[in-house]
């Protein structure tokens, strides 16, 4: 052998021993890289990095509450229907009603981004009877055409029903990455877009009772009443931008606190329409029937805000695949500008627009798979 090739021998013995060392390592390296993409995960139980997709559910107890939507007045001089007489305003009765909120999301693992779309469910219908004391009267109030009937100094009520149905849908479009992750606390910024759709319909209606003097007038036993009408319906799509905050408590427990802001561009409807019915003549019963209707159409903005807070809690399954968390949390959304109420006179008029606000708890229900 010659003196060159001695000399090649052990370079190629070294080669061979530092790739064959390396190996391992390599090896090493490559499950590290999977691991770490934990840390770009909620600081929550952890399932295998390979299960990118979460579905979440919840059923939903919320609230609605609105502004602009004055019903009557009660007046304490049932004589008296020209100026108030120790008045007390009457509003839209709503009370608490059910929903369901769904939603899907992946999370790119390797860029630490995560796409969702969460869908919001809103109905509510109620109806509600007022009674008075002694002595006092409904009147109704300027979002109704008083001017309607010919007898403008009867128009004091000792009846009055309340009635509303709403319906709201939401789409929420939202694409979020960490801005920070500790062990025990991470911090999301996100954005994406906010569809709106809103119906909103109130209804009061004022009538009178036969009396030993009067059976002529808003009898309701006799088919007479003075009815107020109003309808409100809104579409929308923005912008918005938000955080999603996630404290560990330990246990398997969290407190978290999200915020979203939107700015929806879209069409707001409104339609009021006041009608009377005067029985003139009993008991062979003749009416006076007449209607004022007006309805408006306007593109608008509608900034929105939203907040949620609450308790979650996780847990990883038995394979490492999948993780079900459930949460507990209240939940309060405001829209500006929605309720745009209409005047049904000659002297027309839309007011600025007022607000509609949803709130209330959520429970839900997720799973990482």
């Amino acid at each position: 052998m010659s003196l060159n090739k001695m000399r090649i021998l052990p370079m190629v013995v070294a080669s061979a021993g530092l790739f064959a060392a390396s190996a391992p390592n390599q090896k090493k390296i490559d499950k590290n890289e999977v691991r770490d993409c934990s840390y770009l995960c909620v600081p929550s139980p952890m399932q295998e990095c390979d299960a990118p997709w979460d579905l979440t559910a919840a059923a939903t107890y919320q609230q609605v509450r609105v502004q602009g939507a004055d019903q009557a007045l009660i007046q304490n001089d049932r004589l008296n229907f020209f100026f108030p007489s120790g008045g007390l305003g009457v509003q839209t009765y709503d009370d608490f009603a059910w929903g369901f909120q769904v939603g899907a999301g992946y999370t790119d693992y390797e860029r630490s981004w995560r796409f969702s779309v969460d869908y919001n469910y809103f109905k509510a219908i109620f109806n509600k009877p007022l009674d008075l004391s002694y002595g006092q009267a409904f009147v109704p109030s300027a979002y109704a055409n008083v001017v309607l009937d010919s007898n403008i100094g009867a128009l004091g009520f000792n009846n009055l029903q309340l009635g509303n149905y709403t319906l709201f849908n939401n789409v929420d479009l939202t694409v979020q990455r960490p801005s920070m992750i500790t062990p025990n606390l991470e911090f999301t910024t996100q954005f994406g877009f906010d569809v709106q759709f809103l119906q909103r319909r109130q209804l009061s209606v004022f009538t009178n009772g036969v009396t030993d003097t009067t059976t002529v007038g808003f009898i309701s036993s006799l088919g007479g009443f003075f009815q107020n009408y109003q309808k409100y319906t809104w579409w929308g799509v923005g912008p918005e931008v938000g955080f999603h905050s996630n404290w560990n408590l330990g246990s398997n427990f969290y407190f978290f606190f999200d915020g979203k802001g939107s700015l929806a561009y879209g069409l707001s409807c409104m339609r009021a329409a006041t009608f009377a019915k005067r029985v003139l003549t009993a008991p062979l019963l003749t009416y006076d029937q007449r209607e004022a209707a007006v309805q408006n159409y306007m593109y608008q903005w509608s900034p929105a805000m939203k907040y949620l807070l609450g308790i979650s809690w996780s847990k990883v399954m038995d394979s490492s695949e999948s993780r079900l968390t459930m949460r507990l949390a209240y939940s309060s959304q405001y829209f500006f500008y929605l309720m745009r109420s209409v005047h049904p006179e000659g002297y027309y008029r839309s007011e600025n627009g007022a607000g509609f606000g949803l709130q209330g708890l959520i429970l839900s229900a997720s799973i990482d798979f």
